[in-house]
């Protein structure tokens, strides 16, 4: 009954961390950073009078400290449990990614949106659900199916492609924060041609754009790769079904990106890339749980 009770409220946690992370896109596209214009409360209100851009703002907060209490709950009970090691050490990893998340939302609001903490507040939140993910699997993860050693090459593979959609994300978050989201006409080209630059505004759209593309076709082999090796006795079954979803999502990822420029960011689409970026690392980091997993 305890565990069912720490499955659930894992589960919730890590919703509402999501949830965060998307309302964290949305504030962003709405270009209500700074709608509160002073840090913790708003307008020197707990509760601010109500405006749209404001309480954007203002529920992104709410759910911040909510993730807070939350989180701090998740930290006593592990703790004060007989649970392994590693699980201890994961939720006290979350817990220090949870306070300087809290002190980097401080600054975005006190350096007035500056690029690079923005980058990090974002870099950050993705860390800390990747880390919630994680003490997820370590607690509900069920047993391998065989004892067969996983190649360290496939490991390793798994490695590079859970940091070059990591790092997709960073370069994502750098264009938003500077603003370059429209600064290349067209998609897939960029005013007309692959790389025009790779300085300033545009030169920064054309390194994600670059980068994206060729992460799009790391994942793509990467499937290619697992679905040849499906029938070999290492392989998880489970692996083979988190790949065909892998591809569902990049290709997904891809269109939406292109609707980003067709359509000139809309907050909808925006806060849409934002999640299926979110959801492709949780995918992507199961994979690696499950591929790197000892029987």
């Amino acid at each position: 009954m305890q565990n069912q009770i720490l499955k659930i409220y894992l589960r919730v946690h890590i919703f509402f961390v999501f949830c965060l992370i998307a309302l964290g896109g949305a504030v962003r596209s709405m270009n209500a950073g700074l709608a509160c214009p002073d840090w913790p409360l708003c307008f020197g209100k707990v509760i601010p009078d109500y405006q749209i851009q404001v309480y954007y703002e203002f529920i992104h907060r709410v759910l911040a400290g909510l993730e807070t209490f939350l989180t701090l709950g998740l930290l006593v009970f592990i703790v004060s449990k007989p649970f392994d090691k590693k699980i201890k050490r994961t939720i006290i990893i979350s817990t220090t990614l949870l306070f300087t998340q809290v002190v980097l939302g401080g600054l975005t609001v006190l350096k007035l949106l500056h690029f690079s903490i923005v980058t990090a507040h974002l870099a950050v939140a993705i860390c800390f659900l990747c880390s919630l993910l994680w003490l997820y699997f370590q607690l509900f993860e069920p047993p391998k199916l065989n004892s067969e050693t996983i190649p360290k090459s496939f490991q390793t593979l798994l490695f590079i492609i859970t940091a070059m959609i990591f790092i997709q994300i960073l370069i994502g978050g750098l264009v938003s924060s500077n603003y370059a989201g429209l600064v290349c006409e067209g998609f897939p080209l960029c005013n007309g041609m692959l790389a025009p630059t790779f300085d300033g505004l545009i030169g920064l759209q054309v390194k994600h754009r670059l980068w994206g593309y060729l992460t799009a076709l790391a994942i793509l082999s990467f499937v290619q790769v697992i679905w040849k090796n499906r029938n070999q006795k290492w392989m998880e079954p489970k692996i083979v079904r988190y790949g065909l979803w892998l591809t569902t999502l990049i290709i997904v990822q891809i269109v939406v990106g292109a609707m980003n420029v067709i359509f000139k960011t809309p907050p909808t689409i925006t806060v849409v890339h934002l999640a299926i970026a979110a959801t492709l690392i949780g995918l992507m980091l199961k994979i690696y749980f499950v591929g790197t997993k000892k029987s």
